[in-house]
């Protein structure tokens, strides 16, 4: 139970802090670089990310802290346990591998499923959080 919260918190931290470069994979243009590099090149959209993050903080102070500490938490877990930080790591990175071998292979049910998920995420933050586009992203 505690790993899937754990994972749950991971997923949500990086849909917080990755949406600038999600939004520039919803383009179909290459997939995002780096958030530094995609910053350089794209510095209107991080300034207007950060305006957005900013806003929803002072909206939902609670939730931004939470979400701060358990950032801090899994920066101390990962710093006392770097092994098992690692295998944690590479377990959701061929668990995400093998979500996107079956998007590719039903692109249909894949897009149901984001669309849940995305769902789940605003259900999950409240009415502060920006709702996420509903159009399908592009398979990698």
């Amino acid at each position: 139970m505690r790993i899937h919260r754990l994972l749950i918190t991971l997923i949500a931290t990086a849909s917080v802090f990755g949406s600038p470069l999600l939004a520039r994979a919803d383009d179909g243009g290459p997939p995002p670089l780096p958030r530094k590099e995609f910053c350089k090149e794209n510095p209107g959209k991080c300034e207007e990310a950060k305006a957005r993050r900013k806003q929803y903080c002072q909206t939902n102070p609670d939730k931004c802290k939470a979400m701060r500490d358990k950032r801090a938490e899994r920066r101390e877990f990962c710093q006392k346990n770097p092994e098992k930080c690692k295998e944690q790591r590479e377990n959701m990175q061929s668990r995400r591998a093998e979500m996107q071998a079956k998007c590719a292979a039903d692109p249909a049910k894949c897009d149901e499923m984001k669309e849940q998920g995305r769902k789940r995420m605003r259900d999950h933050m409240g009415s502060g959080q920006n709702p996420a586009p509903a159009s399908p992203s592009p398979a990698k």
